[in-house]
Order: C-alpha cells, then sequence, then structure tokens
C-alpha cells in the first residue's frame, strides 16, 4: 500500500476515533453529571425597574453605581473583553478595590480567556478576579459545553443589574463589522436584589470554593418596589420546562425577540399549538449572523411556523441581541437565556419574568418599532424558494441543534 495511502487511513482511523471519543464523553457528562445539578425555585420580588436598550446610557449608569458603592462591588459576565471600553471599567474597579471597596469579578473560563493577562494586574490591585466552568478532566467536552452565560450586577446589595449586555466596544456598537448593538438590560432596585446577590456567591462559591452565602454583610435590608418580577437561575436544566409553561398560556399574541432561534421539540410543538389555535406569532432574528450554524439551522424551525402563519422579520441595522419575550402583551420576559437550545440544556442562565403593565409596554413599544423601522419582514414563500445548496445547509446545520 502507498505510504499516502496509509497515512490517510491512518488520519481518518484517528479523526472517528476522536470524535468517538468527544461523543461518549459528552453522553456520559449528560448520565453522570446533568441529574446532579440542583433546581431552583422561581422567586417572585417587588420592585422599582428602569429598562435599557442603549449600552452608552447602560454602561454609563453602571459606571455612576460602581462609582457610589461603599461595601462591595460583584460583578459576573460571559464576556469581559480588555479593549479600550473593558479597560475604563479594569481602571474604575481598581480605583474602587484602592477606596476598600469589595471587588469580585466572575467571568467565563473559555469566552474571557484572554483576561487572565490581566489577573496579576487586578489582584495587585485588590480585585478579586475568578473563572467559571473551568474545565476538567474527565468529562472535559461536557464541561466545556457547559458555560456560565449570566451577566449581572450587584453593589452592596441593594441595587442590581442584569440582561444580555457583556463587557467590550461590540455592545456599544464600536465593531465596524456588526455595527449598531441592539440589546436589552434591566436594572432593579428592591426585593429581588438579594436573589441576584445569592444567584452570584453560589457562582462564586462553584468558582473559587469560597462559601459567602452565610454572611449577613451581602444582604443588606432592602425597600419593597411597586412592581413584582419573578427570578429564575438555571444550570441547563428547568428552562425548557419554564418557557413551556408561559408560551402555553398565550391567547392572543407572542412576540419573540433573540438573537438565535433554535427551539427544542417541546417549544416547537407549543408554537405550533399556538399559532393553530389562532395566536399571533412575531419573531425577530438578526440578518447578520455570528456564528456559522444557528442561522442556517433556525429556518428548520422557522420554515414550519410561518408556514403556518407566523409572522419572521430579519433586523438589519446592525447586531440584534435582546433576549425577550411578550406574550397577550402582559406578560415580558428578559433576561440571559437566547431562544435556541444551547441557553435551554447546557449554560447557566438568568429569567426573569415580569407583568409590570409600564415596562411590558416599554419592551413591546421597542420590539414593534425594531420590526416595523429596522428589519425586514421575511414570508414563507421566501424560504421555500431558497436554493438547494441553502437548504442542504439548514438540514446539515440543524444536526448540531442541541449544541447550538
Amino acid at each position: 500500500m502507498h505510504p499516502f495511502v496509509q497515512l490517510l487511513i491512518i488520519f481518518f482511523a484517528l479523526t472517528i476515533l476522536f470524535f468517538a471519543l468527544v461523543l461518549f464523553d459528552i453522553r456520559a457528562g449528560l448520565k453522570l453529571k446533568r441529574p446532579l445539578i440542583a433546581e431552583r425555585n422561581p422567586i417572585t420580588g417587588l420592585n422599582n425597574f428602569r429598562y435599557y436598550t442603549n449600552g452608552h446610557a447602560l454602561f454609563e449608569e453602571m459606571k455612576r453605581t460602581i462609582s457610589n458603592a461603599k461595601y462591595h462591588i460583584h460583578l459576573s459576565f460571559f464576556i469581559f473583553i480588555a479593549d479600550d471600553v473593558g479597560e475604563e471599567w479594569i481602571n474604575l474597579l481598581k480605583r474602587k478595590a484602592a477606596d476598600g471597596v469589595e471587588v469580585r469579578l466572575l467571568v467565563d473560563a473559555l469566552s474571557s480567556f484572554a483576561l487572565r493577562k490581566k489577573r496579576a494586574e487586578l489582584v495587585k490591585a485588590g480585585v478579586q478576579l475568578a473563572f467559571s466552568g473551568k474545565p476538567t478532566f474527565p468529562f472535559t467536552f461536557y464541561y466545556l459545553n457547559h458555560r456560565n452565560h449570566r451577566k449581572m450586577m450587584i453593589i452592596d446589595g441593594k441595587i442590581g443589574y442584569f440582561g444580555g449586555y457583556n463587557v467590550s466596544r461590540d455592545y456599544i456598537g464600536r465593531n465596524p463589522k456588526m455595527g449598531p448593538w441592539h440589546d436589552n438590560h434591566l436594572k432593579i432596585e428592591g426585593e429581588s436584589v438579594p436573589e441576584l446577590q445569592r444567584l452570584f456567591l453560589e457562582d462564586w462559591k462553584k468558582a473559587t470554593h469560597a462559601d459567602l452565602l452565610k454572611n449577613g454583610t451581602y444582604f443588606p435590608a432592602v425597600a419593597k418596589g411597586p412592581s413584582p418580577l419573578t427570578l429564575i437561575g438555571t444550570d441547563g436544566k428547568q428552562l425548557e420546562t419554564c418557557f413551556v409553561d408561559k408560551l402555553s398560556s398565550a391567547q392572543t399574541s407572542i412576540v419573540i425577540g433573540s438573537p438565535y432561534f433554535v427551539p427544542s421539540k417541546r417549544l416547537m410543538d407549543v408554537l405550533v399549538n399556538r399559532v393553530e389555535h389562532g395566536v399571533k406569532l412575531s419573531i425577530l432574528l438578526p440578518m447578520k449572523k455570528d456564528h456559522a450554524l444557528v442561522q442556517p439551522a433556525s429556518y428548520q424551525y422557522l420554515e414550519p411556523l410561518l408556514k403556518k402563519g407566523a409572522e419572521l422579520f430579519h433586523f438589519y441595522q446592525g447586531f440584534y441581541h435582546s433576549k425577550v419575550f411578550i406574550i397577550d402583551r402582559r406578560l415580558c420576559y428578559l433576561g440571559t437565556a437566547n431562544f435556541d437550545q444551547r441557553s435551554l440544556f447546557w449554560n447557566d442562565e438568568l429569567s426573569g419574568f415580569i407583568e409590570d403593565p409600564e415596562l411590558v409596554h416599554q419592551a413591546l413599544v421597542q420590539l414593534k418599532k425594531e420590526m416595523k423601522d429596522k428589519s425586514v419582514s421575511i414570508s414563507y414563500d421566501q424560504l421555500a424558494r431558497r436554493s438547494p445548496w441553502a437548504k442542504l445547509k439548514t438540514k446539515v446545520c440543524a444536526w448540531f441543534s442541541y449544541f447550538l
């Protein structure tokens, strides 16, 4: 046999062996590790809200809140990049640590890996830096898929923020490739802030083994606000059932905004059922893509919904990153979870459900404006007329839906 042919056979054999080991690792992790993940109960509190859809305004407000901190600053982000925007945050955190304020920064070990270069600088300044989701052996590939996707900030245990914004120049629209960034975030003051704090400290304990949950310093008394907010932190479990329960209640309308649309079978069944029962379903997704597989895979799910009468809008004025859905103009979901299977079955997420009429109206007006003024409508016929190559690409990408 020719040496080249031998090398080719060895290469393919090793490739097949590698993917078999990856698959075994993931399946073993799902079977042995996922059942050990604790489930949480939704917690409802009364709060004051402020809703943000502009990154500049949000970042300025968050930095003002950090500047006014007196005791402790807790930040958790999926992505924190030390570019010109991230450096402003880092310098502010270092100044607050120098003033004697406790500063803890928790970031995802993979998505914010480059921040390790700043570890010595931050530690020297008194900023405590930790990384969530560090890969371990065994079950390495299982843990590589299980990411901490939460984005939240808690100041002095009394002011909280959570939503879709991470920290980098992209999130205030300074990336020419992606253009203006459209996202949402919520500032809260009231009874739900201790739940944000508890969730942060649970994640901090996982990452550092430091248990601060019983320290009352981090849970000061908070005043009630006028509006209820139900929070639930999920770790690759529960979220599908939570979304199914909420969406199943729809009687007149569902409006979904998400950067990705790869629903599970249960969620698809609910959406199809609601449309068949006369519920108006509108879906807003970005025209631009930041992931090679997700947009092609999404058409596998969008096509049958559009065939039954759902509406699809592609946002073209920048990148759409908000995670929101509104049911019957009365219930609004805001959080860190995308409408995809990675958020449902893999990531650590934070979800908020709000029935405050003013905030629901504000979020709905924003969605409608983005659909009307900054998007193009995509019909079922347009999807059906895609080229054979595009349809094949959709089929292939959809094979990986469980990881998208």
